[in-house]
């Protein structure tokens, strides 16, 4: 109930969403003869449009979610390596046994560097089909990916059940059972680390974080250009602003 719950309202109040909705609306209520709320309702997804695709907004509310957690040094030593699947950016890849190169994949490429240095690592990936009638997942199609780049096929593990970042954390501890002291690192994307290390704390599940697929530059510069992708990345920060919140007064979160 959860997972459709959250993707019935992100599919409502995603910010882009709402400036189409706004559209929709101003042009049903210039068919009814009220042009004074279609005007409102069109200037309004016009500020959202401008606001969200030609300035720095985007930049400003991303970067610091980014920049959270960033990467530090590893011990000498690691027990296992979390890779967390790209959710529903995968959904048409995994369908095909590929993944989403903007997301999927870089977090493949980070988690193969790291396996290939800690020979000794468990690589773990977590991401279940969307949708559910799907033959594919995203984590059979990660494991395709990591055996491609050079992976051994006996250091993977495939947890392909979960929907959400909850289900991630649960049904991976549950699968991999990890031990008191042993050492982990998170790959993740950068905007997606800060709810997934909270989820980590809440399962008791300590992480070292390593993020992947940055979005945001070092300096927090924008192309403003770029319309496309600015109001991409304003919706991931507003949509891990409101998964945080949420997560947290469900209790799934630190």
């Amino acid at each position: 109930m959860f997972f459709h719950l959250a993707r019935t309202f992100w599919f409502l109040c995603a910010p882009r969403h709402i400036a189409v909705w706004l559209i929709l609306a101003a042009t049903v209520l210039l068919y009814r003869k009220r042009s004074r709320w279609a005007r409102r309702c069109a200037v309004a997804a016009s500020a959202i449009l401008i606001l969200l695709g030609f300035t720095p907004i985007s930049v400003w509310l991303m970067h610091p979610v980014e920049n959270a957690y960033p990467r530090g040094l590893l011990p000498p030593h690691v027990d296992g390596i979390l890779i967390l699947g790209g959710g529903t950016d995968g959904e048409i890849f995994a369908s095909r046994g590929v993944i989403n190169a903007d997301q999927g994949m870089t977090r493949l490429v980070a988690a193969y560097e790291l396996a290939r240095q800690h020979p000794e690592a468990r690589v773990v990936f977590s991401g279940g089909p969307f949708p559910i009638s799907q033959p594919w997942s995203e984590a059979r199609a990660a494991r395709n990916i990591l055996i491609d780049l050079g992976l051994e096929p006996g250091r993977i593990v495939l947890e392909a059940a979960s929907r959400n970042t909850w289900e991630n954390f649960t049904n991976t501890r549950a699968l991999v059972h990890p031990k008191d002291g042993e050492t982990w690192v998170l790959v993740t994307s950068a905007f997606h680390m800060p709810r997934a290390m909270a989820i980590a704390a809440k399962v008791k599940w300590k992480m070292i974080p390593w993020p992947a697929d940055y979005t945001t530059a070092t300096d927090a510069h924008y192309e403003a250009t770029d319309f496309a992708t600015n109001l991409r990345r304003a919706d991931g920060a507003v949509h891990e602003g409101i998964g945080m919140a949420v997560y947290r007064l469900t209790g799934k979160a630190h």
